[in-house]
């Protein structure tokens, strides 16, 4: 059966400039919504950290409602052995379901996670005292003082606002504003 011709002499398919203008349409496409994803992924990796440090605090309550409000004595860089405090990995275990909870998904470049035990520094500074009775929450009150923290800026450029997350004495996971 021979091939019949269009008024236009073409036998069908797509010429090269047709292809080609695809492909830079798709390209364009791809390059538009690339950063957009990448935007998206970074806040629910932001917003993952916080839900790790909200469990994080239920586990610190549950050590304060044992310990009569006062603080654990944990190391703040376990790594530097600079005392023989333990980890709040350690103290925190018994109260935690899950050790994941202590692991910020962001934490890919110096993998706190893996040589602390976590990746949210603890503030030793609390150290067996009661936390409303330090000198930082009766400046600042419970909902601004950091009892944990990122280690780095894990979810944007230092500085910049919800870079880090922090857990607050009150209990509320947020960032620094």
């Amino acid at each position: 059966m021979p091939m019949r011709r269009t008024t236009t002499g073409r036998t069908g398919g797509f010429t090269l400039i047709e292809l080609l203008m695809v492909m830079a349409v798709i390209s364009l496409l791809i390059g538009l919504l690339l950063p957009g994803l990448q935007r998206a992924r970074a806040l629910a990796m932001r917003a993952f950290c916080q839900k790790n440090l909200q469990n994080v605090a239920v586990a610190m309550r549950m050590y304060l409602d044992q310990s009569d409000e006062v603080m654990p004595s944990a190391a703040q860089l376990p790594s530097a052995r600079l005392n023989d405090l333990p980890r709040i990995a350690d103290v925190l275990k018994p109260h935690l379901g899950n050790q994941d909870n202590l692991k910020c998904p962001a934490d890919t470049g110096r993998k706190y996670y893996l040589s602390e035990g976590s990746s949210y520094e603890y503030a030793s500074i609390f150290g067996g005292r009661r936390v409303d009775q330090t000198f930082l929450t009766k400046r600042f009150g419970l909902s601004r003082t950091p009892v944990m923290y990122d280690y780095e800026p894990f979810h944007g450029p230092a500085g910049e606002v919800g870079s880090a997350n922090y857990l607050f004495a009150d209990g509320h996971a947020g960032w620094l504003e």
